[in-house]
């Protein structure tokens, strides 16, 4: 993106921030000084950098100095560039992995970032991606808990129903939302080369029979049988698959699974993408 194509429009620019001063709200200060004198609205959002330790059985949060002070701000270009070049330790950041100069991020990520940060009192965890493959994980979305609508890579912990959700800030740095259920979050897309989906798949099916047989019968379904359902369709209903055969099963276990909970909406429309995926269907045991 050439400079001059970031246009009037207001984005978060990921910048360097190296003060002089050792107030911590120098920069702060720096951007409402810089407003009042240019009549501009510049945005700070400037969170400590935090690593989790564990102790003796417990975890805390202990700030962390990194090779690279970023801050975000968020303003036009033009105002952004004026910050910039005066010597208050605001600096652009060059990003080299992309056609745009410099380093931006959308305000969806900003909101994610800030939610993150307002759940660790104002602090964003600080972890490093240099060992951590993102390929390997499910991208999710939460829908429970601490951080609804948050969207990132799920990292599932070994012999646990959690894990962590991560995300890139920039330049092989993540922060990441610790902790998070399983059953909070739903798969947006599978991780490449992934079996999760059909080891899931697999196991609602005994699930979705014992309760297709309550079905049948107009029985009410058990507390812990409806529950399973519910979650395996509030997971998948959107999961993005490459496989088109799996995905038909997919789509006629959704059909079936939320007709059973009488979402009889939700249950035509996976119907029509079964129909639609049908055709790649060749076994008949898959079929029935």
């Amino acid at each position: 993106m050439a400079v001059d194509s970031y246009g009037n429009t207001p984005c978060w620019f990921v910048l360097n921030y190296v003060g002089n001063s050792p107030d911590r709200n120098s920069a702060q200060k720096i951007i409402t000084r810089f407003n009042e004198t240019k009549g501009t609205d510049l945005r700070l959002f400037a969170p400590t950098y935090v690593v989790r330790e564990e102790k003796d059985g417990k975890y805390r949060m202990k700030t962390v100095k990194l090779a690279f002070h970023y801050v975000f701000v968020n303003g036009t270009f033009d105002d952004i560039k004026s910050l910039c070049t005066q010597q208050n330790g605001f600096s652009f950041l060059i990003n080299h992995s992309s056609k745009e100069r410099y380093a931006t991020i959308s305000d969806a990520e900003m909101q994610h970032f800030k939610n993150i940060a307002r759940a660790y009192e104002n602090c964003l965890p600080y972890f490093p991606l240099d060992d951590i493959d993102l390929e390997e994980g499910d991208l999710v979305e939460v829908v429970n808990g601490d951080f609804p609508g948050l969207i990132g890579t799920f990292m599932p912990k070994a012999k646990s129903n959690s894990g962590n959700i991560v995300l890139m800030v920039y330049n092989n740095i993540g922060t990441i939302a610790y902790n998070i259920k399983a059953s909070d979050v739903r798969v947006l897309e599978f991780a490449k080369q992934s079996t999760r989906a059909n080891d899931q798949i697999d196991a609602f099916v005994p699930h979705l029979l014992a309760a297709l047989n309550h079905y049948k019968n107009e029985q009410p379904l058990p507390k812990p049988l409806a529950a399973k359902l519910v979650v395996f369709c509030q997971r998948m209903e959107i999961a993005r698959l490459n496989n088109n055969k799996l995905n038909a099963k997919l789509q006629a276990l959704l059909y079936a699974g939320n007709t059973i909970l009488g979402n009889i909406q939700t249950a035509e429309r996976q119907r029509e993408k079964f129909n639609k995926l049908k055709p790649a269907i060749s076994n008949p045991w898959t079929l029935a």
